[in-house]
Order: structure tokens, then C-alpha cells, then sequence
């Protein structure tokens, strides 16, 4: 389990605040084991294993997060609706940076 010090230390990551940290790496680590269940995947390390780890907890963070979701400014409404697709998309891009992840036969 990457830890906060982990984060802010190697990392060099500020987005998520400690107290929440745990428990978004956590989902974080869970994706990627699911990602090892489903694809191959290679890395040089624990360290680079940690960082990817990282990189996919601040977009679950920033996900998470986003705010407004519709507004109402007279009689003009907009709703904003995040893709599940695309934070799939956003996380295997996010470990790819540190890991090698291949797709099909290898």
C-alpha cells in the first residue's frame, strides 16, 4: 500500500489531502490489480508500481471531486455528466506513464 509520505515525498504530489489519501490510493490499487487480472502487465519495480498507483489516485481524486454537476441561470439549464468510459480511458493512461500494459497476445 503506497502511503501519504510516499506521495508528497516521491511522488511530488499536493491534490489529495492526507486524511482522504488512504482510502483513494486504496481504489487506486485495487484497479490495478484488475488490471493485471485483465492485461499484461510489466513494470521495473515497486517504485514504479507506487507512482502509477499515485498518478491514478489523483484522477479518481480530481474525479471525485469535480463540483458542479448542472446549473440553472433563468430559463437556460446545462447538466454535466462525467463518461465512465473516459476516467477508464484517464486511469490506463495514468498507469501506462509507469508501467508497461499490453493489450491482447503477447
Amino acid at each position: 500500500m503506497v502511503n501519504y509520505e510516499f506521495y508528497v515525498n516521491q511522488y511530488l504530489g499536493s491534490a489529495i489531502p492526507e486524511k482522504t489519501f488512504s482510502g483513494v490510493a486504496a481504489q487506486a490499487e485495487r484497479i490495478l490489480k484488475r488490471f493485471k487480472q485483465v492485461y499484461r502487465v510489466e513494470s521495473s519495480g515497486q517504485e514504479a508500481e507506487s507512482m502509477a498507483i499515485c498518478a491514478m489516485a489523483e484522477s479518481l481524486w480530481q474525479h471525485r471531486n469535480k463540483g458542479l454537476t448542472s446549473a440553472n441561470i433563468g430559463s437556460v439549464s446545462v447538466r454535466y455528466e462525467t463518461d465512465r468510459s473516459d476516467l477508464r480511458r484517464e486511469l490506463y493512461e495514468k498507469a501506462q506513464i509507469y508501467l508497461d500494459i499490453y493489450r491482447g497476445v503477447g
